[in-house]
């Protein structure tokens, strides 16, 4: 039975780089509906810099943003932005399979019968679990039984190479693994 750590231990790991942990997993916090500073009906968002230069002000109304959760993480961080500490553990940011295939099918919902088909087909063939197909198996076995589109998806999402905009003033934000050009493209070589 493996020892179980409490959530000020797990922190202390975390921090010291201890190996016990690899790295942690996480999701982009740009998709959540506060992270920059905005205005939903100006149609207006700013990084914590951008706002500073702007006095905290929207350009288009006049009024104070809504400020965001990087701002506040800007105003308590205790070091410049992408700083690291020298002995922390390293992370992996992911996106859902899921969602990887409706974007390279470019299906608006990932809930879609042909996602949610495509979805268990390639876990089925692989034998493996979504975080093992997502992180660790070669793309050259990924397409021994996923199309190739899928294939270059995950690539990007383990490459970082997406397109991001952030969510602001209760907008949620967008992560995208193809440029739309890329998608219409796709869409008009299947016609």
């Amino acid at each position: 039975d493996p020892k179980k750590l409490s959530y000020k231990e797990i922190c202390d790991v975390m921090k010291t780089g201890d190996k016990r942990f690899l790295h942690t997993i996480e999701f982009y916090p740009d998709e959540g509906m506060y992270h920059w500073d905005g205005h939903r009906a100006c149609e207006t968002s700013y990084p914590p810099k951008e706002t500073k230069k702007l006095g905290g002000v929207c350009p288009v109304c006049k009024k104070p943003l809504t400020i965001g959760v990087e701002n506040r993480i800007d105003s308590l961080s205790d070091r410049p932005e992408g700083a690291k500490r020298k002995k922390m553990i390293g992370y992996k940011k992911l996106v859902e399979l899921d969602k990887i295939i409706a974007e390279s099918l470019n299906i608006k919902s990932r809930k879609s019968k042909k996602v949610q088909e495509e979805y268990g087909m390639i876990l089925k063939k692989s034998q493996k679990t979504e975080l093992n197909l997502l992180m660790d198996t070669s793309l050259q076995e990924l397409e021994s039984f996923a199309p190739l589109q899928i294939v270059e998806g995950i690539k990007r999402v383990r490459e970082g190479t997406l397109f991001i905009k952030p969510g602001f003033d209760g907008q949620y934000g967008e992560v995208h693994i193809f440029r739309d050009e890329e998608k219409r493209s796709r869409q008009k070589s299947l016609f």
